[in-house]
């Protein structure tokens, strides 16, 4: 079998390449290399290496800046997903694109299923569902994976952020009333894989099991570390941002767990795991 990773320097990609490449042949092509809003440059690429599976990892990711800068995510995280999506169809490859807990509207109070109904707040968030329409329109065989705060060894993310506050201040004030579904990008890579080889074709949830707020989150960090900092819950309203996030973003991981394919670990072992091995790395800037 053959990968071809779209956007394979980001904090996602950089893992689907380093976990898959020894078991199936994988070609990289860094957002440098390739623009996904280049349809020529990218249908030239995708048609040089014929993949089976093209893993479109290239998003806009800055929530709060696609608030102003909304042309530009919309190119990303849209036309670019189609682009990826034909050219893959091109070769009769299949696609996999990576979406968001983002999409909902964080009204519920139990767990969202892949098929509860949808409705972003924030511009990141339409681009992303957006992104999710646009690829199940230009290729019928495709694979979408809703993640949901997501971290990794590599990259901005949560974890990294709360290790750099924590060597400049006396207290952390993190928001308590959000809460989602903390995700470690290593076992998206394994659970993506396992989807790949089972044929798993439409719209999943991927999200390491349980809940927990940024507080949660953070506590969790501090606590496993053994950090020598203070950590303040404070609401939403406390932290004012661009981008309105959802309240409740839990994800159930309902179609894996029907067909028998989960293996998505509960958050705190999975955090743990991270932090045990790459506490050093996480911890430079």
């Amino acid at each position: 079998m053959k990968l071809l990773v779209v956007g394979a320097d980001g904090q996602l990609g950089s893992d689907v390449v380093r976990l898959l490449s020894p078991t199936v042949e994988v070609t990289a092509l860094v957002m440098d290399e390739l623009d996904v809003t280049d349809r020529a440059g990218l249908r030239q690429a995708v048609e040089s290496v014929r993949p089976d599976v093209v893993v479109n990892c290239a998003a806009w990711t800055a929530v709060d800046r696609a608030e102003t800068e909304q042309d530009a995510a919309y190119r990303v995280n849209v036309l670019g997903a189609a682009n990826v999506a034909q050219a893959a169809r091109r070769v009769g490859a299949r696609v996999v694109y990576f979406s968001s807990d983002y999409v909902f509207d964080g009204t519920a109070t139990q767990p969202y299923d892949e098929d509860a109904p949808t409705g972003p707040l924030s511009v990141y968030g339409r681009t992303k569902l957006l992104g999710e329409q646009a690829t199940r329109e230009a290729n019928p065989d495709h694979l979408i994976l809703r993640l949901a705060w997501l971290y990794g060894r590599s990259g901005h993310n949560f974890v990294r952020t709360v290790l750099r506050l924590a060597r400049t201040k006396d207290q952390l004030r993190i928001v308590d009333d959000q809460v989602g579904c903390p995700t470690f990008t290593e076992d998206v890579v394994h659970q993506l894989w396992t989807a790949i080889e089972e044929d798993c074709s439409g719209t999943y949830h991927c999200v390491n099991t349980g809940r927990a707020s940024w507080y949660g989150f953070a506590t969790h960090i501090v606590h496993r570390l053994g950090l020598n900092i203070g950590v303040i819950p404070i609401q939403t309203v406390d932290y004012p941002s661009p981008a309105r996030r959802p309240a409740f973003s839990v994800l159930a991981d309902r179609k894996f767990d029907l067909e028998q394919l989960n293996v998505m670990r509960p958050w705190e072992d999975a955090l743990d795991d991270c932090l045990l091995r790459y506490r050093e790395e996480l911890s430079h800037d």
